[in-house]
Order: structure tokens, then sequence, then C-alpha cells
């Protein structure tokens, strides 16, 4: 079942490991990548529904203003 040399065994014991701590870290690295492009979605809706109030708001005034001289 093993070999002669017991340091082979804690060899490759050892870089199985390291191959199980690099798939962990890929995963936390894709979950952190996820968590990010989410929140920068959320700011980007966010300044989104900012600037359409504001247009909004503005173009509003615009009207009540000039009513009579523009129709939009």
């Amino acid at each position: 079942m093993y070999s002669m040399n017991p340091l082979t065994h804690l060899r490759k014991q050892r870089r199985a490991a390291q191959l199980v701590e690099e798939a962990l870290l890929l995963s936390v690295a894709l979950v952190v990548l996820s968590l990010l492009v989410g929140g920068m979605e959320s700011i980007l809706k966010a300044a989104s529904n900012y600037t359409s109030s504001i247009w909004s708001q503005i173009s509003s005034a615009i009207s009540s203003m000039f009513s009579t001289l523009f129709h939009w």
C-alpha cells in the first residue's frame, strides 16, 4: 500500500493539502467577487434613480416656470 520511502507518502499528503487549500481560496475569492459585483450593481442603480429623480424635478420646475413658452 505504501512505498518503501515514508517521505513519499508525506509529500503526497502535503501536495493534496495544498490543492485543497487552493480550492478553498479560489471559492472564497469567487464569493468576494460576486459580493463586489452585487454591491456595484446596487450603487449604480441608486445613482441612476437619483439622477432620474433630479432630472424629473428640474424638468417639472422648468415646465412650471415656462409653461406658456415651452411644451414638453
